[in-house]
């Protein structure tokens, strides 16, 4: 234990004057904040708004469809995101959930008053996106561990934490130059472990706006929008190893000379980020005749500043209950560059009663990029951004809405949307199937509500190794349900 005691102090020391580096930004967070999903509103959650006014957040997807409301309003809704995931890793499937409620929309639509034309302006807050997901897994691995990852480079902090929590070490304790390798591989052979991991991620980013359109020539209706993005992620992952075979019974010896070995080995990783943004987007729409109308607008590429606060945790507890523990804070400041967004539709309006929209949006995923403020880190800047470009898709998003006037008083409606993987390696095409209605509740009250299920499969990549990367699969089911109320004035 003496020997033991000494490689703490050297190896505090060393964590004393090293300045953290990278542990956390990559270039998947470059797809985590490009990403969006059919959302903003109860009613544009359902169907598109590029050619018509369907809900207040459909200025997302073109400003100029704002002058087509009939009524000044007021619109407030709430959305409860609810994932669950089947993972499968090591021949076991296990299902895992997670929820949260957060501000759907706030905001209103004025409609200037005029002697001809049309000219609206608003403004406030609409959803764009939300991060809900969960993973859990479980199995036996006889190939590798996760402790096997942190044999890195030694001035990467986790190194440093793994060797003073003992999940690492060196092969011969005696040489503290010798080989290092995972505390299941110092004394014997790798024999396997037992894994089980919860991940959860959480989060909202939305956008607060002001916009404006206006008829400048007849029939043909301009818009544009600026506006702040903000929001925030939070990502949880506890990643449990146990000896539950006794394989490993000889790695330490205690203050009597008693050998004693690993019981298990929790590795707790923990990012909170929060980020912000301006967003810049214009758009025209067409009335061809009474009952159709063409729609198009393009939002300009966008940096986000995320600041995050990150944690990995190693808790190494033997089987006579002692414990090591030690952990790899750090702070990073980075930039996003989120691709530009290219958007055109088409609406079929009030035919008996029934109106008919779709959309295609363009998205240059492979164009995205991340940016570190530090000269020294320009090569790993660019490491990360080829991988961006090499592996992200330029995909076309496609929408359909649909909806039936009843009556005045009651209109539902139903929607589609397709979005193809925008992965190159990984299969993630991604299907949402809504529905919704608006209700009146009084002459000047409408209730809305809109709920989206989508569904696609993922990969997740559990750590990396030289002995092999470990993945899960994942089979995704999202929900989102939106409600609120709209007030005419």
């Amino acid at each position: 234990m003496a020997k033991q005691c000494l490689k703490f102090i050297i190896t505090a020391a060393f964590l004393m004057i090293f300045n953290t580096s990278l542990q956390a930004q990559g270039a998947a967070d470059v797809l985590r904040y490009s990403l969006q999903y059919p959302s903003y509103d109860p009613v544009s959650l359902v169907t598109p708004g590029v050619s018509d006014a369907t809900g207040f957040g459909s200025f997302q997807g073109n400003p100029a469809v704002t002058a087509l409301f009939d009524e000044s309003f007021f619109s407030f809704s709430l959305s409860d995101q609810y994932v669950s995931e089947d993972g499968t890793f090591r021949g076991n499937v296990t299902d895992f959930d997670n929820n949260q409620v957060s501000v759907g929309n706030i905001g209103f639509v004025y409609k200037v008053p005029t002697q001809q034309g049309k000219l609206t302006i608003g403004g406030g807050y609409s959803q764009s996106h939300d991060f809900n997901r969960a993973l859990a897994v479980t199995g036996r691995n006889n190939q590798s561990t996760i402790t096997d990852s942190f044999i890195s480079t030694p001035d990467d902090s986790l190194f440093f934490a793994a060797f003073d929590a003992f999940a690492i070490d060196n092969v011969d304790p005696d040489d503290s130059s010798s080989e290092v390798a995972s505390i299941f591989r110092v004394d014997s052979p790798f024999q396997g472990i037992d894994q089980t991991s919860e991940l959860t991620e959480r989060g909202v980013l939305g956008e607060f706006s002001a916009f404006i359109a206006t008829e400048f020539l007849k029939d043909l209706v301009v818009g544009a929008s600026i506006g702040v993005i903000s929001g925030d992620y939070e990502f949880r992952r506890d990643f449990l190893e146990s000896d539950t075979q006794n394989d490993y019974e000889t790695q330490f010896e205690d203050e009597n000379g008693n050998l004693t070995g690993v019981d298990n080995i929790l590795v707790e990783d923990r990012i909170d980020a929060s980020f912000a943004g301006f967003s810049l987007r214009f758009g025209a729409v067409y009335q061809l005749t009474p009952n159709f109308t063409i729609g198009g607008s393009y939002q300009f590429r966008n940096v986000l500043n995320v600041e995050e606060e990150f944690n990995t945790a190693i808790t190494n507890t033997l089987d006579d209950g002692f414990q090591f523990f030690d952990d790899a804070p750090g702070a990073f400041e980075y930039q996003i560059v989120r691709p530009a967004r290219a958007n055109v539709g088409i609406t079929a309006k009030d035919l008996a009663g029934v109106t008919i929209s779709a959309s295609a949006e363009r998205v240059a995923y492979s164009q995205g990029r991340i940016e570190f403020n530090e000269i020294d880190l320009q090569d790993a800047e660019n490491f990360e951004n080829n991988i961006v470009e090499s592996n992200l898709e330029d995909v076309v998003n496609l929408r359909f809405g649909l909806e039936y006037k009843i009556t005045d008083q009651f209109i539902p409606r139903i929607g589609y949307a397709y979005f193809p993987s925008p992965t190159r390696n990984v299969d993630a095409e991604r299907q949402f199937f809504s529905g919704g209605f608006t209700a009146e509740v009084s002459e000047d009250v409408n209730f809305n509500i809109g709920a989206q299920l989508g569904v696609w499969q993922d990969e997740n990549t559990l750590y990396t190794s030289d002995f092999g990367d470990e993945f899960a699969q994942e089979d995704v089911m999202h929900l989102n349900i939106m409600g609120g109320f709209t007030f005419n004035f």
